[in-house]
């Protein structure tokens, strides 16, 4: 099978997929992280593209917050034996898809393969900035969660503060307890160079979303 071929079969796969999403895990998300794991990658100038772009369309396909892992995951490895892949390059595939979210901080140890770490790293950046931001509110509001508990705290005024792990489940307490944390977990020299701008336009947002509540 041809790697075109290959690639189409994949992305038909995702399709089908994310097709009904509204958590922000859609196939707009799936596209925009395939295609900034390429800039990095020629940026970078390393990596296997192939490898890159399957984990990058399959990586979500066994999310269990989207979906029944176990039997995704038997689907998702009766797919990728259909297709003209070694076993090699497979089990590749599966250990990013499996190891590269960020799952409290769990996976932050597991050791990727510069494949993995740009597919990381292209995810984690979608999570971040403007496009982040909606997609905070987005699965905030899929899974029934507000925008902000109106709590004391200090937390318009210290981006680093630890009080948000008795908060309430919000949209905002979850800049705190994952995506203001993502800047300091990029791999490559292009992703920390992306991050650190999307970093601060987040900050900004915050900042200026508390102002706005406590008028």
């Amino acid at each position: 099978m041809h790697t075109n071929d290959i690639l189409k079969s994949a992305e038909s796969y995702m399709i089908t997929f994310h097709t009904s999403d509204s958590t922000g895990h859609d196939v707009a998300h799936i596209k925009r992280v395939v295609n900034m794991a390429k800039y990095i990658a020629n940026k970078e100038n390393d990596g296997d593209l192939l490898i890159i772009e399957l984990a990058c369309l399959l990586h979500d396909t066994i999310d269990e917050k989207l979906t029944d892992g176990k039997q995704a995951k038997i689907k998702l490895l009766e797919f990728l034996n259909q297709l003209a892949l070694s076993s090699h390059q497979q089990a590749d595939i599966l250990h990013i898809i499996e190891n590269m979210s960020y799952q409290d901080g769990q996976n932050n140890s597991v050791q990727l393969s510069i494949e993995g770490q740009i597919v990381r790293d292209a995810d984690r950046l979608d999570a971040i900035g403007a496009i982040g931001i909606a997609r905070t509110f987005q699965f905030a509001g899929h899974f029934n969660e507000p925008m902000w508990v109106d709590i004391q705290s200090d937390a318009a005024s210290n981006h680093e503060t630890t009080d948000y792990i008795d908060w309430s489940p919000s949209a905002i307490k979850h800049f705190y307890e994952k995506l203001f944390k993502l800047k300091d977990l990029m791999h490559t020299e292009t992703g920390k160079r992306i991050a650190q701008q999307r970093h601060e336009y987040m900050k900004g947002f915050v900042n200026q979303f508390f102002k706005e509540w406590y008028v």
